[in-house]
C-alpha cells in the first residue's frame, strides 16, 4: 500500500482583491480596449475575490521550500527520512541544473535523496503523486516528497484581466509513503488514469518563455514599464476553448477512474477537481448532478495555484475538519494545459 500521510500549503504574504485588479487593468489597458467591468463581474465570471501574488524576484522554487519546511514543522517529519524530491512545476528556475537539485541543498535533505522536476501544470500533482506511488511501490524507495508550486502571477499581463482574475501563486507540499504514520492522514492512493492531447497546445501557453521563439530586446523593451516586465514570458489563453475541453473531459475521466477502481460514482464521499474557476467547476457539477455536501470548491479566497490546487483544497478539508470515516473516498482529477488529464481516489 501507499498512503498521503501529510500535506501543507504555503500563501505568499501579498494578496490582491477584485478592485486592486480592476485598478491595474485601468491603469495598464489601451484606453481603446477598455471595457466597463466591476468587482462584481469578476466574481461573476469565475468565482474569486482574494488571490496571493511571490514578491517580483521570489521563484516558485521559493514558494515550494516555504511550503516544504511548514510541512517538515507541522507534521513533526524527519527530512532525513526523504529518499526522493518530486518537484512540479511550470517554472522551473534553470533549463539547468534540475530545480530539485537546488531545492535538497536549499531544505538541507540527505545527499542519499535522489531529486527530479517534473515540469507539470494542471495536471501536475496527479502526476507527481503517481511517480511517488511508482517508485515506492517498485521498492526502490520508502518516502518521497511531492512538492507543487507556481507563479504564473509573474506570466499575466495586467491588462490581460480574464488571467489575472484567476491566477495566483503558492506552493504545496505532500509527503507520500509506504507505511502509515501515527497522527497523519494515511490516505490509501489507488489507481491512475491520465489522458494528453496535444493540439490544445496553443489555447494555453506561454509565449516567449524558452527556446522556441525566446524574448529578445523588442520584446524586453515593450513590456519595461510593467512591473516584472514580463521577463518570463506571457500566459495566453483561449477561454472559450479551455471551457468546452473540461466540460467533454472532465465527466469522461470521472467515469475512466470509478471504473478503473471498480466502484461506482454513489461510493465517493467527495470530489475535489483542479481548482481552476469557480464558474467552471459549478457547470461540471451540475453536469454530473454532484451533490453540493460532496463536491469541493475552495477558489474564492485563494485563486487557481496551478499544480498547488488539489493538495490545498485536500489540507483545507482537514483543517475545517471534515467528518472523514474510515473508508471514505475521495476522487481527486486535475485537468488544463497540455491539455492533460488525470484522476485518482484516494480512500481514508
Amino acid at each position: 500500500m501507499v498512503y498521503i500521510n501529510a500535506i501543507s500549503y504555503y500563501l505568499p504574504e501579498k494578496s490582491f482583491s477584485n478592485a486592486a485588479i480592476i485598478e491595474d487593468y485601468q491603469n495598464y489597458c489601451e484606453p481603446s480596449q477598455l471595457v466597463p467591468i466591476t468587482e462584481d463581474d469578476i466574481y461573476k465570471q469565475c468565482g474569486i475575490t482574494k488571490r496571493y501574488a511571490s514578491e517580483l524576484e521570489e521563484t516558485a522554487k521559493d514558494v515550494g521550500n516555504k511550503s516544504a519546511l511548514k510541512l517538515f514543522k507541522e507534521w513533526d517529519i524527519d527530512k532525513n527520512t526523504i529518499e526522493y524530491l518530486i518537484f512540479v512545476s511550470d517554472a522551473l528556475d534553470y533549463k539547468g541544473p534540475t530545480t530539485a537539485c537546488v531545492m535538497q541543498y536549499d531544505l538541507g535533505l540527505p545527499e542519499t535523496c535522489a531529486t527530479i522536476d517534473v515540469l507539470h501544470g494542471c495536471t501536475g500533482f496527479i502526476y507527481g503523486l503517481s511517480l511517488a506511488k511508482a517508485l515506492i511501490s517498485s521498492g526502490q524507495v520508502n518516502n518521497v516528497l511531492v512538492v507543487t508550486a507556481d507563479t504564473p502571477t509573474k506570466v499575466v499581463h495586467p491588462a490581460d484581466i480574464d488571467l489575472r482574475a484567476i491566477f495566483s501563486d503558492a506552493g504545496a507540499s505532500t509527503l507520500v509513503s509506504n507505511q502509515k504514520m501515527s497522527n497523519s492522514l494515511n490516505f490509501e492512493i489507488t489507481n491512475f488514469i491520465f489522458g494528453t492531447d496535444g493540439k490544445g497546445e496553443k489555447n494555453l501557453f506561454v509565449e516567449r518563455s524558452a527556446t522556441k521563439n525566446p524574448a529578445d530586446v523588442a520584446w524586453l523593451k515593450q513590456f519595461e514599464h510593467l512591473p516584472g516586465g514580463l521577463r518570463r514570458g506571457r500566459m495566453i489563453m483561449n477561454s472559450p476553448q479551455i471551457f468546452l475541453f473540461a466540460l467533454r473531459k472532465v465527466p469522461m475521466l470521472i467515469d475512466q477512474v470509478l471504473a478503473k477502481n471498480n466502484m461506482k460514482f454513489e461510493e465517493i464521499d467527495y470530489f475535489v477537481l483542479h481548482q481552476a474557476n469557480g464558474q467552471m467547476l459549478e457547470f461540471i457539477r451540475k453536469k454530473l448532478k454532484i451533490p453540493q455536501e460532496k463536491f469541493i470548491i475552495n477558489i474564492e479566497k485563494i485563486g487557481n495555484t496551478v499544480s498547488a490546487t488539489i493538495p490545498i483544497a485536500l489540507k483545507e478539508m482537514i483543517d475545517d475538519k471534515k467528518s472523514f470515516k474510515k473508508g471514505n473516498k475521495i476522487l481527486i482529477g486535475g485537468f488544463g494545459i497540455g491539455y492533460s488529464w488525470g484522476a485518482t481516489i484516494l480512500t481514508i
